[in-house]
Parts: C-alpha cells; sequence; structure tokens
C-alpha cells in the first residue's frame, strides 16, 4: 500500500496445442503484461519468435467493414441527453459470441455480412446523393447567373464563328474590373459586366472572334475569372433551373427513404454489429500478439510482468486452459519494472487522482495513502457548508448509481466526491454553514458550530497555516526516511535535516519577536544558532539560489491560507445570495416565487463554482506543496495483455 505493487518476470511454457486456450485465457484475465521473448539473451539460441497470424489482414477487413457500418447507423441511434445519461445506468446489452480462435470469429462475422453490404450501400449511395446535390445548387447558381444575359448555357463555348466565355471574377471593385476589361479586351471581342450585390461576385460574359480569344482569356485570367461549365447543353437557363430543381426533389426523397431504412437498421442490428466488431477486435489483439512468443519444437514460450499476488491465480488459469501441459517460473523483478497500485479496496478509488500526476517508480513510495485524508479534509474545510456538502454527496450517489456503477474514472470520481460531500457536510455544521446563513432566516442556530469563518477567520487562518507545517513536515519525513532506507545521509542531511533544524528555530524567534510568547534566553540563544547553521546548510548545498529555496518553502506553507480563502468565498457568497433573496421576497407576495428561484439559481451556481474551486485547490495542495518533497513519478504504468470489452462478454468458460 505504501509502495506499488510487488512484481515477478514471469515465464510461462505450453504446448502448442493448448497454446491458443491459454492465451485466450490470458488475454481475458488481464494479468500479465507481455514481453517480446527476443529481447531476453539467453533466449535466443533456444527458442525462435513466432509468426504473425495470417488470419490477421483478414480480422483487420472484416472489423473495418463492420465499423464503418457501425459509424453508419451510430448516426440514426437516439442520443442520451447528457445530464440524463450521467445519473441513468446504461443497461448492461453485453453478447457473447460462440468463439474460439481466429477461424471461428471470422465464420461468426460472416452471419453479419449480407446487413454490413446493405448497410454499406445505403451509405454510398447517400455519399453520392449528397455529392450530387451539391453539384446541382453550383448548377442552379450557375443558371441563375446566366439569366439576366438571356444567353443559352448550350452556346458557352466554341462554335466556329465565335468564342463564349461566362464566368464570375470574385472579388475586386466592379468600377476597376469595368475599367480593365474596357481597356485591356482586344477589338474582335467583347465584355459585358453585371456587378453582384454585396458579396457576391461580379459575373462576366464575353463573347470573341476565335483570333481573339486568347487575348480574351489572357484579359480574363488576370482578373481571377472563373469559367461557367453547366452541365445541360441545351434549352434556356429558365429550362435547366427547372430540371435541377425536379431532380433534387427526386434525389430529397430518395434520401429520405434511404435515412427511413438505416434508421429501422440501427434499431434491429446496432447492438450486435457494434458487439461483433468489439469481438474481431479482441481477436485481432490476440492475434497480433503472436510475435511476441517463442517456439521451439511442440513448446510455446512466454515472457511478461505479473504482479506477485496475481501469480496463484495465473497458475491456475495456465493449468485449467492447458490441461496441465505447462510450466511456469518467476524470477525477481530488475530492469524497466512497471509500476502497478496495491490499494485495498477503500483506497483504490483514488488512484487515479495520483496517476494524473505520475506513476509511482518502482520500489519508491506510493503517495495515495497520504493523498486520500489529506484531500478529503482540505476540500471539507475549503466547501465548509453542510447544504452544499449534503447535496454534493447525493449527486455523487447517483452518478454512483448510474454511469459510475462500472469500474473506471467515472467510478472512481464518484467515490472519491461522495467522500468529499460527508466531509463538507461535517465540517460546513462544525462552521455553522447550511447554505449560508440560511438558517438565521428561520431563527435557528446550528449546535456544533466550533468556528466561524466570516466571524472569526483568524482562528481558520491559524487552522490552515498548522495544517501546512504538519503536511509539509509529513512530505519532509517521508523523504528523509528514504533517504535513509537507501544510505543517503548526506542528502538526508542537506535535503530535510537542515529544514527540521531550521523550522522550531525560527517558531521561537518569530514568537519571541511578535511577543507571542517568552522563552528563556538559553532556548532563545540556541534557536538562532540554529537558524543560522539551517541557513548555513541550504546556502552551502544550494549555493546563492538557496535563498529562494527558503522563500520557495514560505510560499508553499503560507499557499495554505487559501483554505481561509476558500471557506470565506463560500460562506460569503452563500450569505449574498440570502440577502439578495429576502430583498426580493420582502418586496411583495409577486415576487415571492422569484425570490425563491433566485436562491434556488444562486446557491446551485455557488455550490459548482466553490466545489470545482475547492476540488482543484485541495489537489494543488497534494501535487505541489506536498508530492515536491518527495514523490519520484518516474514510473512506468503496468500495462496488461487484456481484452477490452464494453459490448461483449467473453465466451462461456473463459
Amino acid at each position: 500500500m505504501l509502495r506499488p505493487a510487488e512484481m515477478v518476470r514471469l515465464t510461462v511454457g505450453v504446448h502448442t496445442a493448448r497454446r491458443d486456450a491459454m492465451i485466450a485465457a490470458l488475454h481475458e484475465a488481464g494479468v500479465v503484461e507481455l514481453l517480446p521473448v527476443t529481447d531476453e539473451e539467453r533466449l535466443h539460441a533456444l527458442v525462435t519468435p513466432c509468426r504473425r497470424s495470417s488470419a490477421v489482414p483478414d480480422i483487420a477487413e472484416a472489423r473495418s467493414r463492420l465499423e464503418r457500418a457501425v459509424e453508419t447507423l451510430s448516426g440514426f441511434v437516439p442520443e442520451k441527453n447528457a445530464v440524463l445519461a450521467l445519473f441513468s445506468r446504461p443497461p448492461d446489452h453485453t453478447i457473447s459470441f460462440p468463439v474460439t480462435d481466429a477461424a471461428s470469429v471470422l465464420e461468426e462475422s460472416t452471419r453479419f455480412s449480407e446487413i454490413t453490404e446493405k448497410i454499406l450501400a445505403l451509405h454510398a449511395r447517400d455519399a453520392a446523393i449528397a455529392e450530387r446535390m451539391a453539384r446541382l445548387d453550383e448548377e442552379e447558381e450557375t443558371l441563375h447567373l446566366l439569366l439576366p444575359f438571356g444567353i443559352d448555357p448550350g452556346r458557352l463555348g466554341g462554335t466556329g464563328l465565335l468564342e463564349v466565355r461566362a464566368g464570375i471574377i470574385p472579388s475586386g471593385e466592379c468600377a476597376d474590373i469595368e475599367m480593365h476589361l474596357n481597356e485591356e479586351m482586344p477589338e474582335l471581342a467583347a465584355a459585358f459586366l453585371l456587378c453582384g450585390v454585396g458579396d457576391h461576385p461580379a459575373t462576366v460574359v464575353c463573347i470573341a472572334h476565335p483570333d481573339a480569344s486568347a487575348d480574351a482569356d489572357r484579359v480574363l485570367r488576370a482578373l481571377a475569372f472563373r469559367d461557367f461549365t453547366p452541365e445541360m447543353t441545351e434549352g434556356t437557363a429558365s429550362d435547366g433551373i427547372a430540371a435541377v430543381r425536379t431532380e433534387r426533389t427526386r434525389l430529397e426523397q430518395e434520401q429520405t427513404g434511404i435515412e427511413a431504412s438505416l434508421e429501422v437498421l440501427a434499431r434491429t442490428h446496432y447492438a450486435a454489429l457494434e458487439a461483433m466488431a468489439e469481438e474481431l477486435g479482441v481477436m485481432r489483439e490476440r492475434e497480433d500478439a503472436s510475435p511476441q512468443f517463442g517456439e521451439t519444437g511442440s513448446l510455446i514460450v512466454m515472457q511478461g510482468w505479473a504482479r506477485t499476488r496475481d501469480l496463484p491465480r495465473i497458475r491456475s488459469l495456465c493449468d485449467r486452459s492447458a490441461d496441465g501441459l505447462f510450466f511456469c517460473t518467476t524470477e525477481s523483478a530488475d530492469g524497466d519494472v512497471p509500476s502497478a497500485f496495491a490499494h485495498p479496496r477503500w483506497l483504490a478509488p483514488y488512484g487515479f487522482l495520483t496517476a494524473m500526476f505520475g506513476m509511482p517508480a518502482y520500489g519508491k513510495i506510493d503517495p495515495t495513502l497520504f493523498l486520500a485524508p489529506v484531500l478529503v479534509f482540505t476540500f471539507g474545510l475549503m466547501l465548509g457548508d453542510a447544504g452544499y456538502g449534503i447535496l454534493l454527496f447525493l449527486i455523487a450517489v447517483l452518478v454512483l448509481r448510474g454511469a459510475g456503477h462500472a469500474p473506471g474514472t467515472v467510478h472512481d470520481l464518484a467515490v472519491v466526491l461522495c467522500a468529499c460531500g460527508a466531509a463538507g457536510t461535517v465540517f460546513g455544521l462544525l462552521m455553522g454553514s447550511f447554505f449560508g446563513n440560511l438558517p438565521a432566516f428561520f431563527g435557528i442556530t446550528l449546535p456544533f458550530t466550533i468556528i466561524e469563518p466570516l466571524n472569526d477567520p483568524l482562528a481558520l487562518l491559524i487552522l490552515a497555516l498548522v495544517i501546512g507545517v504538519v503536511h509539509l513536515n509529513l512530505g519532509l519525513g517521508i523523504a528523509a526516511y528514504e533517504h535513509l532506507r537507501c544510505g543517503e545521509q548526506r542528502e538526508l542531511f542537506f535535503s530535510e535535516g537542515i529544514w527540521f533544524l531550521l523550522q522550531p528555530s525560527a517558531a521561537v524567534l518569530i514568537l519571541t519577536f511578535f511577543g507571542w510568547a517568552a522563552f528563556s534566553p538559553l532556548v532563545t540563544t540556541i534557536a538562532w544558532a540554529g537558524a543560522a547553521a539551517g541557513i548555513a546548510g541550504i546556502l552551502w548545498a544550494n549555493g546563492p539560489l538557496g535563498f529562494f529555496s527558503l522563500t520557495g518553502y514560505l510560499g508553499d506553507w503560507l499557499s495554505y491560507a487559501r483554505i481561509l480563502a476558500l471557506a470565506l468565498a463560500t460562506g460569503g457568497i452563500a450569505m449574498m445570495i440570502n440577502i439578495l433573496s429576502g430583498m426580493i421576497m420582502g418586496i411583495g407576495p409577486v415576487f415571492l416565487i422569484a425570490g425563491i428561484l433566485f436562491a434556488v439559481i444562486g446557491h446551485a451556481a455557488n455550490l459548482i463554482l466553490q466545489c470545482l474551486g475547492g476540488f482543484i485547490h485541495a489537489l494543488r495542495l497534494q501535487y505541489v506543496e506536498f508530492f515536491g518533497r518527495f514523490f519520484d513519478a518516474g514510473g512506468r504504468a503496468f500495462s496488461p495483455f487484456a481484452a477490452q470489452r464494453i459490448h461483449t462478454k467473453p465466451p462461456e468458460g473463459k
């Protein structure tokens, strides 16, 4: 619990006939991080790497098609309201497929081939319709621009005697364009200009003799002229617009039918297709692991990292899946050993908060045991309101029963917030705050009040600074223990010892200077000597930059004053909301509902603001002020070979 889980290097051998069964069992259990056997020098002469499975390309292709079908149908699956999804438990619609190896999963996927092809065909047709409708929009816009000139689209281009060009000039002042055309256009060519309105481009029709067409094109290109290329070659522009609109209506009707078909398919097949795609992904990952194994004769050898506590389970899995045709050996951990948390059930939800900062290096201190109680304690002080604490606790419980019911980050965060809400409730009662000073409006006094931040902020400030001293020295104590354990006496003295000497000396001198306490001359003299020795040690170890170590430590200590600041903010804003609500309701009976709504909305906003602020600042005290004293976050997270299942469950017996 104080250090990452003890790891061992695992070597497993299995008879070729039982290879797939044992790999599947380990994959579903997710308890071993695989290592390439070829990385082990002593095995080079004994084993050869297993070849990549020939089924992988077929699995990848089948999965790709299924995933494209799932992606197509996903747009027709009704989306849940984000808030409701957070508080409602998703239905447990997991599917189990009767598959044992690559061949069986490919065979199972063929059951979905027909429906997959139908979905992809509908999607392809829908995409073609969308592309065609975009082209029709361009065609209609082009024909509208030709209408004022009275030129049939079929006359554009060359007719032998004349060259006709029509198009747009996207930018430039109309007067400048007209002047350029008049001055630069050759004698055997004429240009007609229709200025655009607002941001619309100018439309130009140019008629030129074939001998002058090249010069006319040069003049138009200088203005970034873009040719019209209408599809229709017969009839007038008005006829073309009517034809475009007719075709668009037909395509829209076809598109509506396609969407209706896809919606029906989504209701009936989406879940099964999504599950089959996931099953193919699991099998693909399993088959991709083959090159990490080695083989020699009829023996398959694999290596990896495992937690010591998981060894009995691993041996049991291997025994059942390999029918006894296996061996399993372990070696002590060395080299690039991964880190995995070893937390009891009550502490496990806080592990992700440590992992957000960094994984502890293997064999070093895991700070989660210290993070959990201090985080909850400081958050409770910062929130300091029983009403808000109760609401936070209830919200967290609802999330825990809803989206957080399954293991994962949401579950862990909900558990942490439950503890934070309970702490906020307890400290709110001790601080006499229930939605601010709401009880006072009804003549009620909370019976357990000890400190009222708004009335006695100095008491809470002193408490916050005491917490800071204890917390910082806990970090120094942990660091000192690690240096002592590793036999690093010099680092112990200069990194922690001088601070243990300097702090009590400075406390005596400060208390004496301000007259807050009186000490004998001997104690004062020892304090001066201790302070001088401590400062000298810091400057000796760090040089002139040691001055910033002193100011940095002082800043870290004063940083705990944020506990007071957050507590005052919570109570002050809540009190303001209550006062304003009372003023609104006091205007008259008509404003009673308005005052109540203002109070509800105001307290809801304050709850969100203070919970976010309290959690972030409580976590910051851990990451910045505490972890920096001792935490070695250079660990590599344990990454087991594990099947990632959401929509499926392993076949019976796995």
